[in-house]
């Protein structure tokens, strides 16, 4: 069995409140959810408009399942509109 572990600081663009950066995040969260059938937080940056920390974990038997799943969901999120990845640390066992 392996584990994997991301996390993820992103910067959003053009936000102009945190109930707005709340609602995209929330959306965002949601279709990787469903999308990818992960679990995924929150992790950091709460009170920035700017910028969102998300930390995301998986667990399968096939360590580069895991390992294809994190790449494409740090491509998806390159072409999510208004936000651009900046820092990206991941780990799998």
């Amino acid at each position: 069995m392996s584990v994997g572990v991301v996390s993820l600081r992103v910067r959003l663009f053009g936000v102009r409140s945190l109930k707005e950066k709340r609602g995209i995040l929330k959306r965002l969260m949601n279709d990787l959810r469903k999308k990818y059938n992960i679990s995924i937080s929150e992790v950091g940056a709460h009170d920035s408009k700017s910028f969102f920390e998300i930390g995301i974990a998986m667990v399968n038997t096939d360590r580069a399942v895991i390992e294809r799943v994190f790449d494409s969901i740090i491509d998806y999120l390159d072409l999510y509109p208004g936000m651009e990845v900046e820092e990206i640390e991941r780990e799998v066992w």
